[in-house]
């Protein structure tokens, strides 16, 4: 964890989802303290017929150190990269997830 999912009706190419991948690691790796090989990024093609043009969501195991100022330079680090990169301002939203809650393999 985290997991981010960018969720796009134009398509992207891989180009572009690298270089918006490469930015959110740095963001992921920096402010979340993220495990290297626990950061899963994916970009979902959708139909979005209301609300922005894009949506990036983010799940993330809470911890003490994942407050408030580090998921709003998250956000306003991944609102950049997708903007340069994608050229849209995309809707994000970020989700804790309690680690007793939490089931997952590898």
């Amino acid at each position: 964890m985290p997991v981010i999912k960018v969720f796009s009706p134009t398509p992207v190419t891989p180009e572009q989802a690298e270089a918006v991948a490469v930015e959110l690691e740095a963001l992921c790796l920096s402010l979340l303290r993220a495990h290297p090989t626990a950061i899963q990024i994916a970009f979902v093609p959708a139909v979005m017929p209301r609300g922005a043009a894009l949506l990036l969501e983010m799940h993330y195991r809470a911890q003490p150190y994942r407050d408030a100022d580090a998921l709003t330079g998250f956000m306003d680090g991944a609102e950049r990269a997708v903007i340069e990169h994608l050229g849209a301002t995309p809707r994000i939203r970020c989700f804790a997830v309690d680690a007793a809650g939490l089931s997952a393999r590898h």
